[in-house]
């Protein structure tokens, strides 16, 4: 292994650990917390009855991330929510695991007002395992999402969605239904360190996932710096 490789390695490692530090005090009111929880930036997360997994990562930069909400809230292991994205819960919001919200996705399980004189709606909101949220799309109450799905960027989501399945619109609607190598857990799909099973046989050794970045995103700026 070459000196520029494990300097770049080391320098992963050495940022994991600090965004680690982060994830310990910007998560520290939340009921329970999953091993290797890590926070790049400064999101606002003050839901009172949340509970994340393993490998919880959120990140908050050119807009602050919201995770709030007197809600339950349950966030399962290894999902990943963006920068700018709004997650509140004032019933129930249910995000299983492998699931990513890309840039400003919003969830909520309340239209907080109704119209015409009707009351407003609130009603649990779930997303499936292994799914893709796309940036700007909204997740609206009452919904529910299967597993390995992908919403489009800027769709609104307003009623439910079968697994394996493209939705895009306002209002969504199913574009296609998805194909995936067998094994396959999650929509979102890179080289390193997904658990693909093609991957997996292809490399045993493939890189651990909390070191790199989800797919097509940037490393963190220290680590160009």
């Amino acid at each position: 292994m070459d000196l520029e490789r494990r300097r770049i390695e080391a320098k992963w490692i050495a940022a994991e650990y600090r965004q680690r530090a982060r994830g310990r005090w910007f998560l520290r009111k939340v009921k329970a917390v999953g091993r290797k929880a890590i926070v790049l930036g400064s999101p606002t997360v003050d839901a009172t009855d949340l509970e994340v997994g393993d490998d919880f990562k959120v990140w908050s930069g050119h807009r602050t991330t919201l995770i709030s909400g007197w809600g339950r809230m349950r966030i399962g292991d290894r999902v990943f929510i963006n920068c700018g994205s709004v997650v509140i819960s004032v019933l129930e919001i249910t995000i299983g695991d492998d699931v990513a919200l890309a840039n400003e996705v919003y969830v909520m399980d309340s239209n907080s007002h109704g119209v015409e004189g009707r009351p407003h709606v609130e009603a649990p909101v779930r997303i499936g395992d292994g799914t893709w949220v796309g940036a700007r799309a909204m997740i609206l109450p009452g919904v529910t999402i299967g597993k390995r799905v992908v919403v489009a960027a800027g769709a609104v989501v307003t009623r439910d969605v079968p697994d394996d399945s493209l939705v895009a619109g306002n209002p969504a609607r199913v574009v296609r239904t998805l194909e995936y190598p067998p094994g396959c857990r999650r929509a979102w799909h890179d080289e390193f360190g997904c658990p693909c099973p093609k991957l997996v046989a292809a490399d045993p050794v493939v890189p651990s996932v909390e070191l790199l970045p989800p797919d097509g995103l940037a490393p963190p700026e220290e680590l160009t710096a």
